[in-house]
């Protein structure tokens, strides 16, 4: 252990990142949304499908990161002949989960706290930040469907940015496998309260009505299978921007800074 890796541990380190690999435990339910809201929010190389949604509240451990909770808001939609989920709101435990999914895979995830509570075959998950819990998930399960196997795809899209917050290259659009063995799985129904937060929000996705509740314990396979460059980056940068960073003009500001704006920063 030390500040630089050895050829080593760099071949270990890439080993475990490619691809990563988790146990789990986690609760979801499926919404729908509206076809104005999916069109808001998706980026131009992502098309809207029908106008559904899914939340989650997870457990994990991992090879990779240690252990983490998460939960998540997500919507879906088709890249190409790929139909996946694109993430709105991602809340995780942990420096190392929210770092590797932000550099590595372009995911947004903020630092938050996420937490799962069984009362017999009721389950209740929520993840919070800046003292709000964003996303709650209320559900009861009473049908075993066994063990089961899937293959789903995640879509994301991201850019590196200069410390002007422009961006220092073209986006990417990625796709990303996950492959799950889940060895215990429940269906049920439940509610999914969302509620905006001072920097989140998520309160205004419009919820038209819950579809199935799931209960999962298995494992996870993540990994990407396709990246593409985006050709007139600037028309991403407002989706790069609010999806994966806070509204920083309505952070607090020292006293003297508080006239700071486009003219003075320019001069600077």
């Amino acid at each position: 252990m030390g500040y630089v890796r050895t050829p080593e541990e760099v071949a270990r380190i890439q080993h475990l990142l490619s691809p990563s690999r988790y146990t789990l435990e986690g609760v979801s339910i499926e919404f729908e949304t509206t076809v104005e809201f999916i069109n808001e929010v998706l980026p131009p190389c992502f098309e809207p499908t029908e106008p559904r949604g899914l939340a989650t509240t997870t457990v994990w451990q991992s090879a990779v990161c240690g252990e983490f909770e998460s939960a998540a808001l997500m919507v879906y939609a088709r890249y190409g002949d790929i139909v996946g989920t694109y993430f709105l709101t991602l809340v995780v435990s942990g420096d190392m989960p929210v770092v590797l999914g932000r550099e590595l895979w372009g995911e947004p995830k903020k630092r938050g706290t996420a937490q799962l509570f069984r009362d017999g075959d009721t389950l209740y998950g929520y993840g919070e930040r800046n003292g709000t819990r964003l996303i709650e998930i209320d559900a009861t399960f009473d049908t075993d469907l066994g063990p089961q196997q899937s293959t789903s795809h995640a879509l994301e899209l991201t850019a590196a940015l200069t410390h002007r917050g422009e961006l220092a290259a073209s986006p990417l659009a990625k796709v990303f496998t996950v492959d799950r063995d889940m060895q215990t799985v429940r269906a049920g129904s439940g509610t999914l309260r969302l509620t905006s937060g001072p920097l989140d929000p998520v309160g205004d996705v419009p919820i038209v009505s819950c579809g199935a509740a799931r209960h999962y314990t298995g494992t996870a396979r993540y990994d990407q299978i396709a990246q593409a460059t985006l050709t007139d980056g600037e028309q991403y940068l407002p989706y790069i921007l609010g999806r994966s960073f806070d509204d920083l003009t309505q952070l607090r500001r020292p006293r003297r800074l508080a006239d700071v704006g486009p003219a003075l920063a320019e001069r600077n």
